[in-house]
């Protein structure tokens, strides 16, 4: 094994492989450092029948399309896996599994990077660094989860894989984003009795107009906003919006169509416990008598969210017919789709008004705290970071020879999707491949 390269890649998920890929279509010799497997996060950190929310055409990598037939399609979980791992083997790019990077440090012409594999460690050295570890690599649980009884089943939404792993009982799942309502309508349509307590997040139509929504983002320019843009204007910077790539074309997922199949939309999970009294008041709580930890706490935004959803919708659809107007002809204007689950519920119909769930009386037996990720880059030199303790970067590039990939708005807003990946990862070879000469 040669641990003398002239890049170090530290990650084997589609960025990393992307960056990969550059190099060795440029003869640069190179090694990409996983700790776990090849696109392990997707196999292991999804549930069962989890399904990409971009279609195929957006998930392929720089070398490789699949089928055009398919380019529609959205691929499990496992297909992408496999897809990554086909992308490893076709090009056969130099990947070393279960090697986890323990340190990295600067020597001036070179990087050192202590890595631990099979108990054993070992040093590399390298001109250049590419961080692609990504940003969600720590199942994150707000403080509130601590005030949960030991008798309730706590699972992160990266932990949830089916129905059948709940024990019986009612469910709440906190977090409203895209996890978490894929989450509540699959738990919901198997039967089960859900609640879900509301975030607020955008939404949008799976389809319109006859194209996916993600078809029509890339068109109007949407997923190009440049990271110096969000800086001017914070407000670009929303979260993806809900969705859902189950079925042969996705479906739309909304507060509403949840409720159609017997959610329960409750407003922001706020406390746990006696906290909730001086929370939320007791006017609205009710009972001063309520003692010990068998109580959660809601707050009254509820119909906030589902306003704040169903705007964005409108908003994104308005967007295209702007769009295409300005054509002046060039597109034609296809009708607009009956989508039951994109229809506004204007006297928010949705909305439980429910402020106070009881763990006993109301049976709730597991919580699954859709509540994101956080991100472990422990490894890195502190000066690299920031006082959160993630890397600074501008335009992928931390410092001269380091750079990062695969991260939120590395350029544009699409650079935090399998789509951007590969766009950012021929910017920043090209900028190592410049600084080698």
């Amino acid at each position: 094994m040669d641990f003398k390269q002239d890049v170090i890649i530290i990650g084997a998920g589609q960025a990393g492989l992307a960056a990969s890929y550059f190099l060795h279509q440029k003869g640069i010799q190179h090694c990409v450092l996983e700790q776990h497997t090849i696109g392990s996060s997707w196999s292991t950190q999804r549930w069962n029948s989890f399904k990409m929310n971009t279609p195929n055409w957006m998930t392929w990598l720089p070398g490789l399309k699949l089928q055009e037939k398919i380019r529609d399609q959205f691929m499990t979980k496992d297909s992408f896996t496999d897809y990554l791992k086909l992308y490893v083997n076709t090009f056969q790019l130099p990947i070393k599994e279960h090697c986890k990077v323990m340190s990295i440090h600067d020597e001036g012409s070179r990087f050192i990077i202590t890595a631990e594999r099979g108990g054993y460690c070992s040093e590399w050295s390298a001109k250049a660094v590419i961080i692609a570890s990504g940003m969600m690599n720590r199942s994150r649980f707000p403080e509130l989860s601590e005030n949960v009884p030991q008798d309730i089943l706590q699972l992160h939404a990266s932990e949830y894989k089916n129905p059948g792993q709940l024990p019986d009982g009612n469910i709440l799942v906190v977090g409203g984003g895209q996890s978490g309502c894929q989450i509540a309508e699959e738990l919901a349509v198997s039967g089960r009795n859900v609640y879900l307590a509301s975030s607020k997040v955008p939404r949008a139509p799976r389809r319109y107009r006859g194209k996916d929504i993600m078809e029509w983002m890339e068109m109007i320019g949407s997923h190009d906003i440049t990271a110096s843009q969000l800086k001017e204007k914070p407000e670009l910077g929303a979260t993806q919006p809900q969705s859902s790539g189950v079925g042969i074309l996705g479906h739309t997922v909304s507060y509403q169509s949840l409720h159609h199949l017997g959610v329960t939309i409750l407003g922001s999970l706020k406390d746990i416990g006696n906290g909730g009294l001086f929370q939320l008041g007791v006017s609205v709580l009710g009972n001063m008598e309520d003692t010990g930890n068998r109580s959660l706490y809601f707050a009254d935004n509820a119909k906030e969210h589902i306003r704040f959803a169903d705007e964005a919708s409108t908003s994104i659809k308005k967007a295209i017919d702007a769009y295409l107007k300005h054509q002046s002809g060039a597109i034609s204007m296809p009708p607009v789709e009956h989508d039951k689950a994109d229809i506004p519920d204007k006297h928010f119909h949705a909305a439980s008004g429910i402020h106070k769930l009881a763990f006993d009386s109301d049976h709730i037996s597991t919580i699954i705290w859709a509540t994101g990720f956080g991100s472990d880059f422990t490894y890195l030199p502190d000066s690299w970071l920031d006082t959160s303790g993630i890397p600074r970067y501008t335009e992928g590039k931390i410092k001269d020879g380091v750079y990062c990939l695969g991260f939120p708005w590395v350029r544009k807003k699409k650079s935090g999707l399998v789509y951007g990946a590969g766009e950012d990862a021929e910017m920043i070879v090209k900028n190592i491949l410049d600084g080698l000469k």
